[in-house]
């Protein structure tokens, strides 16, 4: 009875422990011998795109045997290539294959794995026959993996830095003030560093409360099958939610899932509904208690011939937002690509860009107070005040170190997987009364202050 009793508890301590994932297979797939890659054109197969994170001991489980089925393992080396060039990998992916799926020595029943890091399943019938929708009514019944429940574990090298911006952000903190978290281009890919992110917004967040939470977009790199970039946009939104704050977003030309001609695009309004959860790209939150409206644009439609920048129906909109701002509010405008041409790599036009400044320059002209203009998309900090409000670009928040590619006048960092500089990312101070904000960084990078 005791024994019964004991082997119970144990096996109730490990389904807490482990988890069942069920695979979701696309017909006629499978993967490259040599490079793991995910291949069409395979009717005698089906494989599934995604990637599993694993641990050394996991389980596949197979029990019909009309089935065999492969596995293509990938560790948690990074080709130097993602991080010190310009390179975004073709399949999100910064994990090492290790070169072992082979197509014609499929295996059957259950098999262990072997390492930590990821997988990705190949399946065939036994009689070679071409696959149906039957078959994968057929595995998806009969296979599954059964892993242990991934947690996060704490690194030393972030530790300091942790309690240093909590004592920063708590100490530059009034009465009145509003505390965002702030990060632009997560670029979120496989083995790319996200959970480490997340996990430090939460670790300061809980000593040093924000207000909000603002990402300025280029959650992924649009650069997969629709399903898989809604599937990893979900969960980079999930883990932000996470932090029990308002969410905002402003969409990045990464977000639209068009980048390097990706036909499995969205639209505006299809954007808009997945990442905003509104009928269009742009809005506005106020904070009334600090009387702060704050704007949040759209800034790149590849349809246009002219793809990056602002419609006029958007400048219309600004303009009217800005009529209706009552006397005593201030305001932030928030956008993915930078409102000026000279502060942008990628090409000599933004698209209204003239229209939208003269738009926000005349609400000031007339009286009203804009702080700042804060943007993402050039991977590099830049503070400019050539204009009647500072220009604000924030750097990547996914680790990268290359300099070149950059508009004039931009400053970029020395950035190492597995360090401090990692992370990139601010927190950043409104002050309630003074015309002043402060952006404390976390990771690469300096705090900087801007007087408005």
């Amino acid at each position: 009875m005791l024994r019964t009793f004991l082997q119970n508890i144990r096996n109730t301590i490990l389904k807490r422990q482990n988890e069942v994932v069920h695979f979701k297979f696309e017909l006629g797939t499978s993967f490259h011998p040599e490079t793991g890659f995910f291949e069409k054109e395979h009717p005698e197969c089906m494989a599934d795109f995604r990637f599993y994170q694993v641990s050394r001991g996991d389980r596949v489980i197979c029990r019909n045997s009309a089935y065999r089925y492969g596995i293509a393992s990938f560790g948690a080396e990074i080709e130097e290539r993602l991080i010190y060039t310009y390179c975004y990998q073709e399949e999100e992916n910064w994990s090492a294959y290790l070169g072992d799926f082979e197509p014609d020595c499929l295996k059957s029943g259950n098999s262990a794995v072997l390492q930590d890091g990821w997988i990705r399943i190949a399946v065939k019938r036994v009689d070679g026959a071409a696959l149906t929708c039957e078959d994968i009514n057929a595995v998806t019944e009969g296979m599954a993996l059964i892993r242990r429940r991934q947690t996060y574990k704490e690194k030393d090298y972030f530790k300091q830095e942790i309690e240093q911006t909590i004592q920063a952000v708590n100490e530059k903190r009034e009465q009145d003030s509003l505390v965002f978290g702030l990060m632009a281009d997560s670029h979120y890919v496989i083995n790319g560093g996200w959970e480490d992110s997340i996990a430090n917004l939460q670790a300061v967040n809980r000593k040093a409360p924000f207000d909000a939470m603002i990402h300025l977009g280029d959650l992924t790199d649009g650069m997969v099958p629709l399903a898989i970039t809604r599937e990893y946009a979900v969960k980079v939104m999930e883990d932000l939610h996470s932090l029990k704050v308002p969410v905002y977003l402003t969409l990045g030309n990464h977000d639209s899932n068009y980048f390097r001609s990706n036909p499995e695009w969205l639209n505006e309004k299809e954007q808009s509904f997945l990442y905003l959860g509104k009928e269009e790209p742009w809005y506005y939150v106020d904070f009334e208690k600090q009387k702060l409206r704050c704007l949040f644009l759209h800034s790149f439609n590849h349809r246009e011939k002219i793809r990056y920048g602002f419609s006029m129906e958007e400048v219309e909109w600004v303009k009217q937002v800005l009529a209706q701002t009552p006397d005593a509010y201030r305001v932030l405008v928030f956008a993915h690509v930078p409102l000026l041409p000279e502060m942008h790599f990628w090409t000599k036009e933004i698209r209204n860009s003239k229209e939208m400044l003269e738009a926000l320059e005349e609400y000031v002209q007339q009286g009203g107070k804009i702080l700042a203009y804060i943007h993402g998309h050039n991977h590099a900090d830049q503070i400019y005040y050539g204009k009647r409000f500072p220009i604000v670009s924030i750097g990547c928040a996914k680790c990268e170190d290359f300099k070149d590619k950059k508009p004039e006048g931009a400053v970029t960092y020395d950035r190492k997987m597995k360090t401090l500089t990692q992370e990139l990312w601010d927190v950043m101070i409104v002050n309630g009364k003074k015309d002043e904000i402060e952006f404390i960084r976390f990771g690469a990078g300096e705090d900087r202050r801007i007087l408005c």
